[in-house]
């Protein structure tokens, strides 16, 4: 299986940025393909790459030399003392036309002067030449925390940042080669998401033997993988891993998770803002509603893989042994339904849950300026009779809501694993 899919749209951003060159960073949760995309870079355009190791500078430094002395004859005969020594001798060398270091917040857990040195390189040195400089690494909070916050010396340096976002369902039966329109495969894919790394592990066999394989088994490759990506990401204490657990068992508002948890709801806001901004939650409003006029918000995991972890694996880990396979299978189904849903959502652009008093409405979407689309989500097949009574319901529960009010020209429709070829 190859092990490089799509990113066609962030190539073209590095290679439109190559033309004049400058500083960029990509970001990205643990196992998207930060570092597949950098090495394809380098392999289309050209240039040097080099992956940072944890450790003291002085070996990153012999690291780093050892690996692009062939590239810069100054390296060949001297191995810097200091970040600040590499960098005068690098202003000494021609450089390529793309250089990236990966893994660069282990270079400043090691030395945290070194985005004030790399920021006046980049000031006074790089612009002299036509060379973009790419960073990443796997740790996005590191990231987030040198180019965002206005304190630190590298924010606004910036002149590209590529946020890698998972691949698609569709990406994930042309790289494995399932069938896009049978049910089985979006459950496989509910498993995994769109973490390329995660799909090289699955193997090819039944999808009871999958999940086994992935999660279930005292080896299970993924059971551990969310305590490695929070550890990544500098999440410590138990509250924020807390509030992933409640909500992947379905507790989503937050005067909810807080009195589960027994505190004040105001507790929660610093980490639910980390979670929320390193992309593991997904935060909702009623469809229509602003952040200013109301109080409405829903929580949600919005990676199948976690949602499945926490959703799933945590509640049935010690007794999935001795469930039926019936028992089993309901269980997969329930992950799967939760996951259509936001599928769905995904696939028509401005689309959000709707929700008024006891009324819930799974999918609320402009078609155009004037027409609305109102939608259920249900994984299951659906005969014609049922699908009629259905739709009955779900314009009954329109009709009980203030949305009947602005939206005069609506299409009412039932989005079931029949309209897996046609969403998304």
């Amino acid at each position: 299986m190859e092990g490089f899919w799509d990113r066609e749209n962030e190539l073209a951003h590095i290679a439109r940025q190559l033309r004049q060159g400058g500083f960029g960073y990509v970001t990205g949760r643990r196992r998207v393909g930060k570092t597949a995309l950098l090495h394809r870079a380098v392999q289309r355009f050209g240039g040097i790459y080099h992956q940072a190791v944890e450790g003291t500078p002085q070996q990153q430094l012999v690291h780093l030399v050892e690996e692009i002395r062939d590239a810069w004859p100054i390296f060949r005969d001297v191995v810097p003392k200091s970040w600040g020594e590499f960098f005068r001798l690098l202003s000494r060398e021609r450089l390529p036309r793309l250089v990236v270091f990966d893994e660069f917040p282990y270079w400043v857990q090691g030395d945290p002067a070194l985005p004030s040195l790399v920021q006046k390189w980049i000031d006074h040195e790089l612009p002299k030449h036509r060379t973009l400089v790419l960073v990443s690494g796997s740790s996005q909070s590191m990231l987030y925390s040198q180019f965002l916050q206005q304190a630190s010396p590298l924010y606004g340096r910036a002149s590209l940042h590529l946020n890698l976002q998972p691949l698609s369902y569709c990406w994930f039966c042309r790289a494995l080669g399932y069938e896009r329109g049978d049910p089985t495969s979006f459950v496989r894919f509910s498993l995994v998401g769109g973490v390329p790394h995660y799909w090289k592990l699955m193997p090819r066999t039944s999808l009871g033997r999958q999940v086994e394989h992935l999660y279930m088994n005292p080896a299970a490759i993924l059971a551990e993988e969310p305590t490695h990506l929070l550890r990544d990401e500098g999440i410590v204490g138990s509250l924020p891993k807390a509030i992933l657990d409640l909500v992947g068992r379905g507790v989503t508002k937050p005067s909810e998770l807080a009195a589960r948890l027994g505190t004040v709801q105001s507790n929660l806001s610093r980490p639910l803002a980390l979670l929320l901004q390193l992309g593991l939650l997904h935060r909702e409003l009623p469809f229509g509603e602003s952040p200013r006029t109301t109080k409405k918000v829903l929580y949600s995991i919005p990676d199948p893989a976690l949602a499945f972890y926490y959703g799933t694996y945590l509640a049935t880990r010690s007794r999935w042994p001795h469930l039926t396979p019936r028992e089993r299978f309901h269980l997969l189904h329930q992950h799967a339904a939760r996951l259509w849903e936001q599928y769905c959502r995904q696939a028509y652009p401005g689309a959000c849950r709707y929700w008024e008093g006891d009324v819930e409405l799974d999918l609320v979407a402009p078609l155009s300026s004037r027409r609305w689309l109102i939608a259920e989500c249900k994984w299951t097949q659906v005969r014609p009779s049922q699908e009629r009574r259905l739709l009955e319901g779900l314009r009954a529960r329109f009709l009980r809501t203030r949305l009947r009010r602005r939206m005069p020209r609506v299409s009412f429709k039932l989005l079931t694993p029949h309209d897996l070829l046609t969403v998304g």
